[in-house]
Parts: structure tokens; sequence; C-alpha cells
């Protein structure tokens, strides 16, 4: 248990805080509405035909980005990063990629199986990094390089100037200097970011339908769509109201996020006990003898 001091939530009624809590949900409602509308006009987007021919390379061998479908209609590729030093691949990926793969349950890709869709990772390093590493973390999604493709490039999630303009969430430079978020293109090129990209297949010819980049991944929920539902919210230092944070969440990228073989719980739990009365017995009136 922590003994951080934090700003907590004001106490009132029951009465009171269903009032408060009626109006939020109006709130709440009208987003869920334009939600709904958004993803409709999303869905009202047009589409891009995909003519470069990719190479990827899987655990079965050299790969078209139509083979990444495996018989579905639709992919979603989540471009995961990867970790380079001086040029050379390192036998790690992202930690922060690695939290968000951790919250794909095999639930999830059965659902989205059902529905025609398949999800896979990419990478820019080797097969033969990747393959040991997704060993590791004990994950069963599909994960391919795109090592010798332009893949990472085209797709702006690899910053290398020599290869491609440098763009990252349809921003160029100027204009993440003009909105405040230029750290995304801080460091020494090559190196990766991340995204999602959709693709739609008709036959042997494949769309690009959507990409999303920076926290517009988040949109697929995860850990972090539970804890926006607390009091406490995300622990992270740039959520409102201030003097919530115990200081146990970490932004992306942080030097705190652990890969999640590290953290990873073992063992479940059959749940919760009752505290030891003061007897020193762990039940009280009315437990069986």
């Amino acid at each position: 248990m922590t003994t951080t001091k934090i700003d907590l939530p004001r106490i009132v009624n029951r009465a009171e805080w269903l009032e408060e809590r009626k109006r939020f949900l109006t709130k709440e409602k009208a987003l869920t509405r334009a939600r709904d509308e958004l993803n409709a006009q999303r869905r009202r987007l047009s589409m891009v035909e995909v003519t470069e021919p990719y190479v990827f390379h899987g655990v079965h061998g050299r790969l078209r980005l139509v083979d990444l479908f495996e018989g579905r209609q639709q992919l979603m590729v989540y471009h995961f990063m990867w970790r380079f030093d001086g040029g050379k691949p390192l036998d790690v990926g992202c930690p922060s990629c690695s939290g968000f793969a951790e919250n794909i349950s095999p639930g999830h890709l059965g659902h989205l199986h059902r529905c025609s869709t398949t999800l896979s990772f990419i990478s820019r390093a080797p097969i033969e990094k990747i393959t040991p590493f997704k060993a590791r973390m004990g994950w069963n999604i599909p994960w391919y390089s795109s090592a010798d493709s332009r893949f990472n490039h085209d797709y702006h999630v690899t910053i290398d100037a020599s290869v491609a303009p440098v763009e990252y969430n349809y921003r160029t430079p100027e204009e993440h200097q003009k909105a405040g978020t230029a750290y995304y293109l801080d460091g020494r090129q090559p190196f990766d970011l991340h995204g999602l990209s959709c693709f739609l297949r008709d036959g042997e010819r494949v769309f690009h339908t959507y990409s999303s980049y920076g926290r517009g991944t988040e949109s697929t929920g995860g850990s972090y769509y539970f804890l926006d539902l607390t009091a406490l919210g995300r622990q992270e230092e740039w959520e409102e109201p201030k003097g919530r944070s115990l200081g146990l969440g970490a932004p992306a990228g942080s030097d705190r996020i652990k890969y999640p073989d590290e953290t990873r719980e073992t063992g479940g739990s059959d749940g919760a006990h009752p505290a030891p009365s003061a007897g020193g017995g762990a039940g009280g009136a009315g437990c069986c003898h």
C-alpha cells in the first residue's frame, strides 16, 4: 500500500454524487455518439492502391504484402519500433511498443479473425532478431521484417531523410515545430516511430485505407482505457487534475518502462482473503469451526 499523499476526489453524499454522475453521463453519451459518427466518417474515407512490390520476411520465408492477409479481407499492421545502436539492430524491440503488444489477447485475435481481419506486427529489424524476441515475450501474433523494402519509409515510421521526405503523423518538421511536437523527430537518423495502418484486399489487389500515429494508436483501447475510467487515471504527470498521480505511470518512451516479461505477474489469484480478526483468526462470527 502506498503512503504517497495525493489530492483525492472530494467527498459528498450519495444523492449529490448521483446528480453529478448523471450530468457527466450526458457528456459520455455525447462522446459515444460523436465517436460513432467519427468511425462512420473513417469508413467513408477513400483508399489508395498499393502498387509497390514490398518484400517481407517471416518465419516461413519471403512474402508479399497480400500474403500477410492470410486469406482474410483486411490487414491491420502495427508498426513496431525496433532498437538500433549505430545503425545495427539490437536483440530487443521498443519497450513501449512491447507494452502495447502485451495488451493484445487471444480473444482479440479470434474476434478479428471472425471479422476477416488479420493483425500483424512489422519491424525494420531482420527476422532473425524478431523471432527470438517474440519467443521471449510469448506472443502469438504474426511478426514480419521489412528490412529489405521501403515499407517503413513509405509509411513514415522510419525517419531517414536520405531515403524519404521526413514526415510523421501527417506533419512535416516545420509543422511539428509550430505545433510544439518537434520532439517526435528528435534523434539521430535513421530511427523508428510507431503507428497503425489498415489495408483492404480485393483479390490480389491491396489498398491502403487508414494510418494513425502517435497517441492515435490509443484508440484500440487496452489498459490505458481501463485506467481512464478511474479516479487516479494513468498516473502520468500531464493529466488533470494535478495532484492525483502516485508516480506509478510512465509515458511512452520513458526509461522506466520495462519489457512485459520483466514485470508480468506470474500465477493467478483465486481472490482476496478476509483480514485476520483481532483475535488472530481468519474469520469472524458465523465462521465454521
